[in-house]
C-alpha cells in the first residue's frame, strides 16, 4: 500500500483557524446568535417560574445591589455583566463617571448606579460592571453586588414621584431603572 501525499493548503487552514477563533471570542464575550437564543429562552422560562401566574405582565429584571440602594434593570437592555475591570479616571469627568474600562474589547464609560440616580456612593471599589445594550457610546454602569435575575410583575411596582431615571418602587424598596433614561442621561453625561 503506499500513502498519497498531498499538499496542504496553509491559506485554508489560516482561514479556517481565523475563524475558529472569530467564532470562539463571541461566544466569551456572550455575542451572536446562540447567545441571544440562550438569553431569551432563559428570560422565557424564569418568566415562566413564577408561582402566582402573574408572570405573563411581568418583566425579567436583574436585581442588582449599589452602595446605598438596590435596583432593578430589565434584563432586555443589558449586554453582559462582568467583574469590575481596571478603571482609568477620566480628569475633569461628573462625579457619577467613575472612569473608562475595557470589556469584550471595547472601551467603554463607567458609571456609578448611586451617583447617577442622584444619591450617594459607596467608597467600595469593588462590585461588577453592569454593560448596557443600546445608546450611541458604550457604557456601563457600577453595582456593589447582583443578587438575581428574576420576574417583576407590574403589580408590584407603585408609582414614584421625582427621580426621572426611576420609573417605580417594589414593596422591598427595589428601584426600577428607566434605562431609556439612563442612556439619555449618560450621553448628556459624555458630552459635558
Amino acid at each position: 500500500m503506499t500513502t498519497a501525499h498531498r499538499r496542504i493548503d496553509w491559506d485554508e487552514v489560516r482561514a479556517r483557524l481565523a475563524r475558529q477563533q472569530a467564532a470562539l471570542e463571541d461566544a466569551f464575550a456572550g455575542r451572536g446568535p446562540w447567545a441571544d437564543g440562550m438569553l431569551r429562552r432563559r428570560a422565557m422560562q424564569l418568566a415562566g417560574d413564577a408561582d402566582d401566574g402573574r408572570a405573563a405582565d411581568a418583566m425579567t429584571v436583574l436585581v442588582a445591589r449599589g452602595g446605598a440602594a438596590t435596583y432593578a434593570l430589565e434584563v432586555k437592555h443589558l449586554a453582559r455583566i462582568l467583574p469590575l475591570p481596571r478603571v482609568t479616571p477620566v480628569p475633569g469627568a461628573p462625579p457619577e463617571l467613575l472612569g473608562l474600562i475595557a470589556a469584550g474589547g471595547r472601551v467603554m464609560r463607567l458609571f456609578d448606579i448611586d451617583r447617577l440616580c442622584g444619591g450617594e456612593s459607596g467608597a467600595d471599589t469593588d462590585g461588577f460592571a453592569v454593560t448596557l445594550r443600546g445608546g450611541e457610546r458604550p457604557a456601563a454602569l457600577r453595582v456593589a453586588a447582583v443578587e438575581a435575575v428574576r420576574p417583576l410583575p407590574a403589580a408590584d411596582l407603585r408609582p414614584v414621584d421625582g427621580g426621572r431615571l426611576i420609573r417605580a418602587v417594589t414593596e422591598e424598596r427595589v428601584a426600577l431603572l428607566d434605562v431609556a433614561a439612563v442612556l439619555e442621561r449618560i450621553g448628556a453625561a459624555g458630552e459635558r
